[in-house]
């Protein structure tokens, strides 16, 4: 078999090409701290790579998603707990106002507290959330969802919808209540009627005070609202251990993704420094061969 001087350059050419190839991926792994750097350099592990991105990048959302829920959720228990306690004065005062040994006068100093209640029950109400949107509107977080547009008559202009926020890939959470079913959907305590609204409830004890008329039965009405605003705190406060516990569960799964990329992608610093030595005194090595191949031609000897 015949080797030409011709095949004998290119074959040194490229052996020096191939071993500058492989100094210069050493050398690149050196300078980057990273094993892949391209899909070239393990295409396995670069698709293992690409899947866990996409995994945290989705468990990253979540945690943002727990974060805007959380901060709601606190606005609204915060709001509801001034409400409970608005209510527990209005009670007492309500007792107060039954008590006989009361006069009309009394009675209208007892009722104009109880309104400045009534004021102040509706303004946490109407409470919005860091980015404007009122917590009790339900799905309709834009419209004010309590307003008084007759004295006595109290509407509600947001919706029975609730607002689910993705925390986890099966676990979804509610980050706010409508205000139809905390504030207006009150058991009568009289059983007149379903319901009655504790903005009613609150106007209606402020207006019989004023008559010198109170009656006993709204002790039993503001019971019941500051029951129904107890039992949605709870649920509030479930809800808000619903995403500590998820946010637990997204971070280790975070953990494990960075363990994992970190096990594929990052440089063995040790070994890829002994790499980087050996292929140095390789190409040096198929450098020196290319010039003593090159010096092998009979022309040399004429």
């Amino acid at each position: 078999m015949r080797i030409g001087t011709l095949q004998l350059f290119r074959q040194g050419v490229n052996s020096i090409l191939e071993q500058q190839t492989r100094l210069f991926r050493t050398q690149q792994q050196l300078s980057t701290g990273k094993r892949i750097n391209t899909p070239s350099d393990d295409p396995t592990g670069a698709a293992q790579l690409i899947g866990l991105s996409e995994t945290a990048g989705v468990t990253s959302q979540y945690q943002n998603n727990i974060q805007q829920a959380r901060t709601r959720l606190r606005l609204e228990d915060a709001a509801l707990g001034a409400v409970v306690n608005n209510l527990q004065r209005a009670r007492e005062l309500a007792v107060q106002g039954l008590n006989d040994t009361n006069n009309l006068e009394d009675r209208n100093a007892i009722a104009l507290e109880i309104r400045q209640i009534l004021d102040e029950v509706m303004g946490l109400a109407n409470s919005r959330d860091g980015n404007g949107n009122y917590l009790f509107a339900g799905g309709r977080g834009q419209s004010q969802p309590f307003s008084q547009p007759l004295p006595g008559v109290f509407s509600y202009g947001g919706d029975q919808a609730q607002r689910l926020i993705q925390v986890g890939p099966a676990r979804q959470v509610a980050d706010g209540d409508s205000g139809f079913d905390v504030f207006m959907k009150i058991p009568d305590a009289t059983g007149a009627t379903p319901y009655e609204d504790v903005f009613t409830t609150l106007y209606t004890l402020a207006t019989d005070l004023e008559a010198n008329a109170p009656q006993g039965a709204t002790l039993d009405q503001l019971d019941n609202a500051i029951d129904n605003l107890v039992e949605f705190r709870a649920s509030v406060g479930a809800r808000l251990n619903v995403l500590g516990s998820q946010e637990s569960v997204n971070e280790a799964l975070l953990l494990q993704i960075e363990q994992t990329r970190s096990t594929i992608e990052d440089l063995d610093y040790a070994e890829a420094a002994s790499r980087l030595q050996q292929q140095s005194i390789t190409l040096q090595a198929a450098q020196q061969a290319f010039i003593n191949v090159q010096n092998l031609s009979l022309f040399n000897f004429l």
